[in-house]
C-alpha cells in the first residue's frame, strides 16, 4: 500500500533560524517562539520564507490545494526548493479533487519530491459512486493545515492553499488566522506529520495519477517561469516581506511561551482513535475551563444540545463568553447555518454574547494582490467575505488551528492546532476582538418578547436594526428552519 516508511526529519541546529543568543536558553527551558498572523499577506510570506530558507526537508499536509495563483505559487516554490536539494514531502487530502493532478504528475518525477493522497476516493472521477458505496469511509477527511521546514519551524492555522485564503481571489475572501512557531512544540508536529505520512490511508499519488515523464516536469518548469516573469512585482513584494520576517526571527522579535501542538490521530479517520488521541479531548485538557473570559471564533459553529448546555453554565459563573461565527449570507456552507441557528436563542438567554460575521467587508484600499498584479477585485469597493478562522481564547491560553466547533471537527475530520500559554497573546486577541467585532459582525440580542434581533453598527455611529436575518428572504429562512429537523446534524 505504502512505499518504504520515512522517519521524521532530524531538526537542524536552531541557530540557523534564530541567531539571538537567548534562543538556545529559551529552547532549553522548553519554550516555543510564536507569531500569530491574522494578516493574509504576512501569512503567505511566512510560508514562502520557510520554503526558501529550508536546507534539508519540507513537510506539508493540507486539506485543499487549489489550481490558482496561490496554489501554483507555492508549488513553484517547492519545485525550486527541490532543485537545490531539499527533500519535499507533500500530503494532500483527496477531498481536494483532481484540480492539480497534472502538476502532481509532473512534480512526482522529481527525485526530491514525494507526494501522497490521504484517504483517496476509489472513483476519483465519478465521486458520487463513493458517496453511494463508501460513504462511511470517505466522509472522514484530513482537514489538517501544516508546513514544517527542516523539522524545526512550522506554520499551522486555518488557511488552505488557495487564493481566497490570502486576499488574492478576484471574487471572494476568507478572513483567517495562522501561527508561525519555532521550538519545543514543533517536535510533536513532526511526529504528527510522520504518523499521517506513514498511515495506511496515505497512498503514493502514482497509484491514482498516471506516472509522469521528464518532459512533463520540464513543461511545468517552463509554465512556472512564465508565471514568475508575469508576476515579477508580486515576487518582489513577497521577497521583501519574507526577508522582513527572516529579520524578525533572527533578531528574536518574536514572543516566547509554553506551547503545545495538538492533533487528532489518523486512526480517527477509521473511527479507531482513543479519547486521548482526539484533539477535542486535548484542547479541553490544555485550555481547561474558563474562570474569567472565553472567546470562541469558529467559521462553522454547531454547538449541539450538549455543547449549548456546557457553554451556558459559564455566564452564570461570572465568565464573559463571546462567540463569533458566520451570518447566513457569509456562510459558504448553508447547511451548517441551518443547524447552528436553532441554538441561538438558548445561547443568548444564558448570557452568552453572540456575533455573526457580515457578508461584505468595506475595503478602503486595494489588496496586495490588486496592487501588485493590476487585477481588480470586483464588488465596487466591497469583497464578498466569510469568516474562516478557528481559535479559542480562554483566560491566559489561546488555541489557533483548523478545528471548528462543530460535530464534523469533533467526530469525523482530523484536525491540528497550537495551544499557546501566553497572557500577551490572549490580551492581543481580546483587544483585536474588542476593537473589531462591532465593525465586522452583527450583534445579536433578544427583544422583550424573546425574539432575535440583529444590530448592524455603522462607521458613522448609527445602528441599523433587523428583526429578521439580514439579507435573507422568507423562503431562505423557511428552508433553513425545515432543514434543521433533518437527522444529519452529526455530519455538520
Amino acid at each position: 500500500m505504502n512505499d518504504s516508511k520515512n522517519e521524521a526529519p532530524t531538526p537542524v541546529h536552531s541557530q540557523y533560524w534564530l541567531t539571538d543568543q537567548n534562543a538556545e536558553h529559551k529552547l532549553q527551558q522548553g519554550l516555543t517562539a510564536y507569531l500569530a498572523m491574522s494578516e493574509a499577506f504576512q501569512s503567505i510570506a511566512a510560508r514562502i520564507h520557510l520554503i526558501r530558507q529550508a536546507k534539508y526537508n519540507l513537510d506539508l499536509q493540507y486539506y485543499i490545494w487549489a489550481d490558482d495563483f496561490i496554489g501554483n505559487l507555492m508549488l513553484h516554490e517547492l519545485l525550486k526548493a527541490a532543485d537545490r536539494g531539499v527533500k519535499v514531502r507533500l500530503l494532500i487530502d483527496d477531498q481536494n479533487g483532481t484540480k492539480i493532478d497534472n502538476q502532481l504528475k509532473a512534480l512526482s518525477t522529481h527525485p526530491n519530491i514525494q507526494i501522497r493522497l490521504y484517504n483517496p476516493y476509489k472513483f476519483r472521477n465519478l465521486r458520487f459512486l463513493d458517496y453511494i458505496f463508501r460513504l462511511q469511509q470517505i466522509n472522514h477527511r484530513m482537514h489538517n493545515k501544516l508546513i514544517i521546514a527542516d523539522g524545526i519551524i512550522a506554520v499551522t492555522g486555518g488557511r488552505n492553499i488557495s487564493s481566497e485564503y490570502f486576499d488574492a481571489s478576484e471574487s471572494f475572501q476568507f478572513t483567517d488566522m495562522d501561527v508561525l512557531f519555532f521550538g519545543t512544540a514543533v517536535q510533536h508536529a513532526n511526529q504528527v506529520f510522520s504518523d499521517f505520512w506513514n498511515h495506511d490511508l496515505s497512498y503514493p499519488n502514482q497509484q491514482f495519477i498516471p506516472t509522469g515523464k521528464q518532459k512533463d516536469l520540464e513543461k511545468l518548469r517552463l509554465n512556472y517561469k512564465k508565471l514568475e516573469q508575469k508576476e515579477n512585482p508580486t515576487d518582489m513584494k513577497l521577497d521583501a516581506e519574507q526577508k522582513e520576517l527572516a529579520n524578525e526571527l533572527k533578531q528574536n522579535h518574536v514572543n516566547w511561551a509554553h506551547a503545545h501542538f495538538l492533533a487528532d490521530s489518523p486512526k480517527k479517520t477509521l473511527g479507531q482513535a482513543s479519547e486521548s488521541e482526539l484533539i477535542s479531548y486535548q484542547i479541553r485538557q490544555h485550555l481547561g475551563e474558563p474562570k474569567q473570559e472565553m472567546d470562541l471564533i469558529s467559521a462553522y459553529f454547531v454547538p449541539t444540545q450538549t455543547g449549548t448546555q456546557y457553554l451556558s453554565q459559564f455566564p452564570k459563573q461570572g465568565v464573559d463568553v463571546r462567540v463569533l461565527t458566520n451570518s447566513f449570507v457569509a456562510n459558504d456552507v448553508a447547511l451548517v447555518h441551518a443547524f447552528y441557528q436553532k441554538y441561538r436563542v438558548d445561547l443568548l438567554k444564558s448570557g452568552i454574547k453572540l456575533y455573526e460575521f457580515k457578508p461584505y467587508i468595506e475595503r478602503k484600499r486595494r489588496t496586495w494582490y490588486e496592487v501588485l498584479t493590476g487585477n481588480v477585485i470586483p464588488k465596487k469597493g466591497k469583497d464578498k467575505s466569510s469568516l474562516h478562522a478557528k481559535f479559542i481564547n480562554i483566560d491566559n491560553k489561546v488555541f489557533i488551528g483548523s478545528f471548528n466547533l462543530d460535530p464534523r471537527s469533533f467526530n469525523l475530520n482530523t484536525e491540528v492546532g497550537l495551544v499557546v500559554e501566553s497572557n500577551q497573546l490572549q490580551e492581543q486577541i481580546s483587544s483585536l476582538l474588542d476593537s473589531s467585532l462591532l465593525k465586522v459582525a452583527y450583534e445579536l440580542k433578544l427583544d422583550s418578547q424573546g425574539e432575535l434581533i440583529w444590530y448592524d453598527h455603522q462607521p458613522d455611529g448609527t445602528v441599523k436594526k433587523y428583526n429578521q436575518e439580514p439579507e435573507t428572504t422568507q423562503f431562505q429562512r423557511g428552508v433553513m428552519h425545515t432543514v434543521s429537523y433533518l437527522p444529519i446534524e452529526w455530519m455538520m
